[in-house]
């Protein structure tokens, strides 16, 4: 079987596909990434961006959590 129908299989016979992108997905997208001058890092929040989008903060700090992408949703 080529790579492609056996990924195409896969794919098929999945309950749940997870896809792990980094920044260059995102920019392309029109979203920020963590470390250019324009991105998250150089905000001002009260918790670092990274804590922020874990699922333990959510947890947490949901108010927080929410805050953070409401503000960021306006963008």
């Amino acid at each position: 079987m080529d790579k492609i129908k056996e990924l195409e299989t896969i794919i098929k016979e999945s309950n749940y596909i997870v896809f792990f992108g980094g920044a260059g997905v995102s920019t392309e997208s029109g979203l920020k990434d963590f470390r250019s001058k324009d991105g998250l890092y150089h905000e001002k929040y009260i918790y670092p961006p990274e804590e922020i989008l874990s699922h333990h903060f959510f947890l947490e700090n949901t108010e927080e959590f929410y805050k953070f992408y409401k503000c960021e949703m306006k963008k």
